[in-house]
Parts: structure tokens; C-alpha cells; sequence
């Protein structure tokens, strides 16, 4: 599987998301979250590893990639800390 990471043209997001149901400041280092980056794909668990407010850019682990990121329209869900989230299906 490839890194899910965006080219740094599209890494320059906006503060929220097309639907205005998040905005970069919801996000915080360790919260739980499901990434899908291409139409008709399961989405992708991730756990944030930081957050870039200048850019508005979402850094985090998968089970397979310590290194991804994304911009906040590609973000499904977002929750607290969930232990073990990254193994569950």
C-alpha cells in the first residue's frame, strides 16, 4: 500500500472542511480519525500526529505509515483517543 501523503501543491488547505463540520483547531495531537483520499475507497484509520495551523494540514500515523498527510476535506470522522484504533477494522 502507498503513503497516502498529497503533493505539496495541494497541501495548502483551508481552516475547514466543504461541509463546514470541522475546522483545523477540532484536531489535536492523538485524536482518532478515518481518512478517505479516493472516491468508492474504505477509508483509512489514522491517529494525528500533528497539526499545521499556518498550512491547515493534518499529519498522521497509519498501522502501515508513521509519515501521511492530508487537508481537512479528506477527513471522515474525527474522535477522542480510541486505544488500539489503528488495528480495529
Amino acid at each position: 500500500m502507498g503513503s497516502l501523503e498529497l503533493s505539496k501543491i495541494e497541501l495548502k488547505g483551508r481552516p475547514f472542511d466543504e461541509h463546514r463540520c470541522f475546522h483545523i483547531k477540532d484536531f489535536r495531537k492523538g485524536d482518532s480519525i478515518r481518512i478517505k483520499e479516493k472516491k468508492n475507497q474504505k477509508p483509512t484509520r489514522g491517529v494525528v500526529t500533528s497539526i499545521d495551523l499556518d498550512n491547515n494540514v493534518i499529519s498522521y500515523m497509519t498501522a502501515d505509515f508513521d509519515k501521511n498527510q492530508t487537508t481537512i476535506n479528506y477527513i471522515v470522522t474525527l474522535e477522542e483517543y480510541k486505544r488500539n484504533f489503528l488495528e480495529q477494522n
